[in-house]
């Protein structure tokens, strides 16, 4: 069939890449995992992982960034593999399990090295939905380390600034929460940072939020 030997061979070369979970492509990658080199079975495990949780399958996403945590524990991985569990339990509204995971990762790479560089905002994301003006409290200090850090993109900042805004709100500071909504609304107004990659950095809120921050923002 024309066309096909291509095929076959990209699929070879992107076999952790697949976001197939069934029992053959299962046991498709594991083969191949074992061949492969042990230095790298790590990063392998962690695009394998990726790739199932943007397929949804948020079960298979966890076996394999948990089996990277435990066994490579000193990767470079390790430090991501831990973030993304935090990210899934909040998506599967696991608030606890999202508080322990990202607690690791800070505690285990303080530099942050490895991770999107803003696990403290979303610990900070996490402690402002629940109860406690402790817990809100300590999220303002993540917020203060995180952008002392000073590695933001103005997405990143866009995020930090409606994380700013909901705690200070929790708290009752009203002027913090319409300082920090008109921030963020100004930063949806501000164009690419790099010319040669008009989406990178970009604030893209949906419409919910957008009307959030307006109303923040009027006080």
């Amino acid at each position: 069939m024309p066309g096909g030997a291509p095929n076959k061979g990209r699929q070879s070369a992107d076999w952790f890449r697949d976001p197939g979970w069934d029992r053959a492509t299962r046991d498709q990658f594991e083969e191949r995992l074992n061949r492969a080199r042990i230095g790298n079975r790590a990063q392998y495990l962690r695009i394998k992982a990726l790739a199932l949780r943007d397929a949804g399958e948020l079960g298979g996403a966890k076996e394999l960034l948990n089996r990277v945590v435990s066994d490579y524990p000193k990767s470079m991985d390790s430090g991501f593999c831990l973030e993304l569990l935090g990210d899934i339990g909040r998506e599967e509204g696991s608030a606890e399990a999202a508080e322990s995971n990202y607690r690791e990762v800070i505690s285990r790479w303080p530099d942050l090295n490895g991770t999107t560089g803003m696990v403290e905002v979303s610990l900070a994301e996490v402690l402002t939905e629940s109860a406690g003006s402790d817990r809100h409290e300590e999220a303002l200090r993540l917020l203060d380390s995180a952008l002392k850090r000073g590695r933001m993109m103005n997405s990143d900042l866009f995020r930090w600034n409606i994380a700013l805004a909901k705690v200070a709100e929790q708290l009752g500071d009203a002027e913090t929460v319409s300082r920090a909504a008109r921030t963020a609304l100004s930063l949806t107004k501000v164009g690419p940072q790099f010319p040669r990659h008009p989406t990178v950095g970009l604030a893209r809120p949906d419409a919910a939020t957008v009307a959030w921050l307006e109303k923040a923002a009027a006080g």
